[in-house]
């Protein structure tokens, strides 16, 4: 598998950009219908977060049954498709741990170190969406990498910080650790996106490091204005990166 520079991705069907065409993964939102107060307005605040500059949707539930979690899949991905068409851009929405979902929705996948099997997972899902793996330390993401299979589309490197929103994480990494990991990703041209405790107040300590954005999950979904939420995160990031590298 060949990999393109990082912080570039393709084009796909079911929610946006994939194999093909650029991905902005500098805000990535990771759902949580219970911080959001309910799985019925989890796409509203898809829609406007993605008005306000998110550029990546997961879509994850632990608790809903498949049927109910794809049909909540389903409204996060048109409403950030909808989003995405009113300013001009294409956002990837992914799924977390439900492989059959994926597959039946066309959307892409992201799996933990404790769910489906990454060469399971990639082998079952087809070749056009992409596949994300979360990476606590440097000794999977060898693993990860060291093939013969493909390497992951995206890596979520977790726990940047501890946060209450995932409990079952390793120990957190800081951005130095994060950098380190993300760094050693770069060199197989894959991207790798910062997750754990990261809020407007602290996104900037991050811009200096090599990971290629952030995920967020209690910054948006908690926010009284998740379009706003977005544009203070994404707008800090981006200064701050351009601060680290003047």
């Amino acid at each position: 598998m060949t990999h393109p520079a990082p912080g570039r991705r393709a084009s796909a069907p079911g929610g946006g950009g994939g194999r093909g065409g650029p991905v902005d993964w500098r805000l990535y939102l990771v759902t949580d219908p219970h911080l959001g107060g309910g799985r019925e307005v989890v796409p509203r605040i898809v829609h406007d977060a993605v008005l306000g500059g998110v550029g990546v949707v997961q879509v994850r539930d632990k608790e809903c049954d498949d049927d109910e979690f794809a049909a909540r899949a389903a409204a996060v991905a048109d409403a950030a498709r909808r989003a995405g068409a009113q300013v001009g851009r294409d956002v990837p929405v992914f799924v977390n741990d439900r492989l059959d979902v994926a597959r039946e929705l066309g959307l892409h996948l992201h799996v933990g170190q404790r769910d489906v099997p990454f060469g399971r997972a990639r082998a079952a899902l087809p070749g056009h969406l992409m596949l994300g793996l979360s990476i606590e330390s440097d000794e999977q993401l060898d693993v990860a990498l060291a093939g013969p299979g493909p390497a992951p589309d995206v890596i979520g490197v977790s726990p940047v910080w501890s946060t209450a929103t995932k409990t079952d994480t390793a120990a957190a990494l800081g951005p130095a650790g994060a950098d380190r990991i993300a760094r050693a990703a770069h060199r197989r041209g894959v991207p790798a996106v910062g997750i754990g405790g990261i809020t407007a107040a602290n996104v900037g300590l991050l811009a200096g490091t090599a990971l290629d954005g952030v995920c967020v999950v209690s910054a948006v979904m908690t926010a009284p204005d998740p379009g706003a939420a977005a544009t203070a995160l994404l707008g800090r990031w981006d200064l701050a990166r351009t601060r680290s590298r003047a």
